[in-house]
Protein backbone atom coordinates (compact mmCIF):
# COMPACT_ATOMS: atom_id res chain seq x y z
CA UNK A 1 0.00 0.00 0.00
CA UNK A 2 0.87 3.56 -0.76
CA UNK A 3 2.91 5.25 2.35
CA UNK A 4 4.20 1.71 3.43
CA UNK A 5 7.01 3.30 4.78
CA UNK A 6 7.44 1.59 8.09
CA UNK A 7 9.29 -1.49 7.44
CA UNK A 8 10.94 0.04 10.63
CA UNK A 9 7.75 -0.60 12.33
CA UNK A 10 9.12 -4.63 12.86
CA UNK A 11 11.54 -3.36 15.21
CA UNK A 12 11.43 -3.91 18.54
CA UNK A 13 10.86 -0.93 20.21
CA UNK A 14 12.61 -1.32 23.45
CA UNK A 15 15.70 -2.35 20.97
CA UNK A 16 15.64 1.29 19.15
CA UNK A 17 17.82 4.35 20.62
CA UNK A 18 16.08 8.07 21.29
CA UNK A 19 16.96 8.70 17.25
CA UNK A 20 15.59 5.71 15.88
CA UNK A 21 12.47 6.30 17.99
CA UNK A 22 11.96 9.74 17.47
CA UNK A 23 12.09 9.26 13.56
CA UNK A 24 9.83 6.64 13.46
CA UNK A 25 7.34 9.18 15.95
CA UNK A 26 7.87 11.84 13.00
CA UNK A 27 7.10 9.75 10.06
CA UNK A 28 4.30 8.26 12.37
CA UNK A 29 3.00 12.05 12.65
CA UNK A 30 3.27 12.42 9.19
CA UNK A 31 1.53 9.46 7.57
CA UNK A 32 -1.15 10.53 10.09
CA UNK A 33 -1.62 13.98 9.11
CA UNK A 34 -2.09 12.80 5.47
CA UNK A 35 -5.20 10.60 6.60
CA UNK A 36 -4.91 8.24 3.89
CA UNK A 37 -5.28 5.38 6.10
CA UNK A 38 -7.96 3.79 6.97
CA UNK A 39 -9.42 4.11 10.31
CA UNK A 40 -7.84 0.49 11.28
CA UNK A 41 -4.15 1.90 10.39
CA UNK A 42 -4.66 4.97 11.79
CA UNK A 43 -5.73 3.61 15.06
CA UNK A 44 -2.64 0.80 14.50
CA UNK A 45 -0.08 4.12 13.81
CA UNK A 46 -1.61 5.95 16.89
CA UNK A 47 -1.21 3.10 19.55
CA UNK A 48 2.47 2.53 17.81
CA UNK A 49 3.12 6.20 18.18
CA UNK A 50 1.70 6.41 22.28
CA UNK A 51 4.40 3.28 22.85
CA UNK A 52 7.26 4.77 20.79
CA UNK A 53 6.44 8.29 22.88
CA UNK A 54 6.84 6.44 26.18
CA UNK A 55 10.02 4.81 25.13
CA UNK A 56 11.64 8.12 24.05
CA UNK A 57 9.88 9.86 26.84
CA UNK A 58 11.76 6.69 29.34
CA UNK A 59 14.79 7.46 27.68
CA UNK A 60 14.99 11.39 28.09
CA UNK A 61 14.27 10.83 31.75
CA UNK A 62 16.99 8.18 32.28
CA UNK A 63 19.33 10.79 30.72
CA UNK A 64 18.06 13.48 32.82
CA UNK A 65 18.94 11.34 35.64
CA UNK A 66 22.47 10.32 34.46
CA UNK A 67 23.11 14.35 34.23
CA UNK A 68 21.90 14.82 37.67
CA UNK A 69 24.05 11.79 39.25
CA UNK A 70 27.31 13.57 37.35
CA UNK A 71 26.57 16.49 38.17
CA UNK A 72 26.14 16.30 41.73
CA UNK A 73 28.61 14.11 42.21
CA UNK A 74 30.98 16.70 40.66
CA UNK A 75 29.51 19.43 42.61
CA UNK A 76 32.04 21.20 45.31
CA UNK A 77 28.53 20.96 47.15
CA UNK A 78 28.29 17.47 46.90
CA UNK A 79 32.22 16.98 48.01
CA UNK A 80 31.35 19.05 51.19
CA UNK A 81 28.83 16.35 52.66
Amino acid sequence: PEGRRMSKTDKSISEMTYEQAYDELITIVEAMESRQQTLDEAMKLFERGQELNKHCTALLDRADLRIKELTEKSSPAAKEE
